[in-house]
């Protein structure tokens, strides 16, 4: 009898394992697939050869950012829209970093923890967006000017 009762256990949990990975991989796949359609517009479109780093970006409108350096080692960025349309190419070193949009973010508003950093266009400008969570576990997000650092929008205990 026990037995019988720790074979049945076995069996649950390893098929709550296994349906646990699949669900995950499934979720998983829209993102993987926009990463692989916006790096093979970005290496057919733009000069940039070896690829860093891709942002999801949803504000008004879904855009995709790639950053990666060209043949000559030049940091770029490049961002897509996700309905198609001219990819826009900046030089990253007249811009903010990740870290250096997360520093601004700490340096003026102290948060208790940083959840998420994207990049992508917004009001048709390279704009960061840096989403953290407070002690009372509500979020905040900081949309800062990918080249001027200047926090822009703002909106407070979501």
């Amino acid at each position: 009898m026990k037995n019988k009762v720790l074979t049945g256990l076995s069996i649950f949990l390893g098929l709550s394992i296994l349906f646990s990975v699949i669900f995950f991989i499934r979720s998983n796949r829209p993102m993987a697939r926009a990463q692989e359609e916006s790096i093979q517009v970005v290496k057919e479109m733009t000069d940039i050869r070896e690829i860093d780093r891709f942002y999801w970006f949803t504000r008004k409108e879904t855009s995709f950012a790639v950053l990666g350096r060209n043949q000559a080692g030049q940091a770029k960025l490049a961002i897509v829209p996700q309905t198609g349309g001219k990819v826009r190419v900046y030089d990253s070193s007249k811009g903010l970093t990740e870290y250096e949009a997360i520093q601004a973010v700490k340096k003026k508003y102290h948060p208790h923890k940083v959840i998420k950093v994207s990049l992508g266009l917004y009001e048709d400008q390279p704009t960061w967006e840096v989403v953290t969570k407070n002690e009372n576990k509500t979020l905040n997000y900081y949309l800062l000017d990918f080249k001027t650092g200047d926090i822009g929008h703002v909106i407070k205990n979501i």
